[in-house]
């Protein structure tokens, strides 16, 4: 269970069986680009950040998958269906996470319309919008080069 500060009460999260191969999301490639963003660090992002993030995420065709974005320990690491514990999870469909990690969608913008669900540590959450436009173009850069 955990709290929605959306709707004001506890929610219960219903386990569903993630999808074993992550590519049939549209951000799996993005999520690639970010662990090598996060790999390449000269801004020494990972010590503004310290936290282990979770987005689980839901496709057009209602498929699951869950990432890990550990950015606690050495230079970070994403992890499709990591068992490591998340200080923060965001719930969000496929679509609107590549449109958050790419800067196009604004984070509280996307959580006071209903786009994002949050779980766990609001401060960390909050950290989420530096941590996207520090690496956006890190992100742009690795994504030309591919």
């Amino acid at each position: 269970m955990f709290w929605s500060v959306t709707t004001g009460s506890y929610l219960k999260l219903n386990p569903t069986e993630a999808v074993k191969d992550p590519s049939i999301f549209k951000v799996a490639r993005l999520f690639k680009i970010l662990e090598g963003a996060m790999q390449d660090d000269k801004d020494n992002l990972i010590e503004k950040v310290r936290g282990i993030y979770c987005f689980k995420v839901k496709n057009s065709e209602g498929k699951e998958g869950m990432w890990i974005i550990n950015a606690k320990t050495g230079r970070g690491s994403v992890v499709y269906n990591g068992k490591e514990k998340p200080d923060v999870t965001f719930i969000m469909k496929d679509e609107d996470v590549v449109d958050l990690i790419s800067g196009k969608l604004n984070p509280q913008k996307a959580f006071f319309q209903g786009k994002i669900k949050i779980q766990g540590n609001m401060g960390l959450a909050l950290k989420l919008t530096e941590l996207q436009k520090r690496a956006s173009t890190r992100i742009e850069e690795l994504k030309a080069k591919l």
